[in-house]
């Protein structure tokens, strides 16, 4: 009798082993698919769109900073396969798609919310836009580096409109 629970002891041994990975695989699976759902009004069709810069001030005061366009698309796609975070795209008149661009990003944060980021690759601006009384989406804009950030200070106030995505 010894010898046949010694016979059975690996088969049970992998039995087991399979029933704890078909259970933690199910667990992971339905824990990613709650991850993914958004309560209505969260998602990014709320805000995927074409906006306009109304306002954009620095402080301290700079008219050199460029990066963000005055008019650009709020795209409803990851902007990499994978990202977690979706696309922007500039609409500025005759400018041709910069592949920086792809570097820029904007995520829903809830129901009235968003975050967004300018990237150039070493450094940018991000904020969190969100919706005034009037309609408009603004944002206390902060600027950010990867690397020797102690210059970067500069923040910014940003006002947008929501448009039509028609060319300009």
């Amino acid at each position: 009798m010894l010898a046949s629970i010694r016979n059975l002891t690996p088969t049970l041994t992998l039995v087991f082993a399979l029933g704890i990975s078909v259970f933690s695989i199910q667990v992971h699976s339905q824990e990613n698919h709650k991850q993914g759902v958004q309560d209505p009004g969260q998602g990014p069709d709320e805000f995927a769109g074409c906006f306009q810069v109304t306002l954009l001030t620095w402080n301290p005061p700079d008219d050199s900073i460029k990066l963000i366009p005055t008019r650009f698309q709020l795209l409803n796609v990851p902007r990499v396969p994978g990202a977690k975070s979706l696309g922007i795209r500039s609409l500025e008149a005759g400018s041709k798609r910069n592949p920086i661009e792809n570097l820029w990003s904007w995520r829903p944060k809830g129901k009235d919310e968003l975050e967004i980021e300018w990237s150039n690759g070493l450094g940018g601006y991000r904020g969190k836009l969100k919706r005034s009384g009037g309609g408009e989406l603004v944002a206390k804009m902060k600027e950010f580096c990867d690397y020797r950030c102690a210059d970067k200070g500069r923040t910014g106030s940003l006002h947008l409109h929501k448009i039509g995505c028609e060319p300009n």
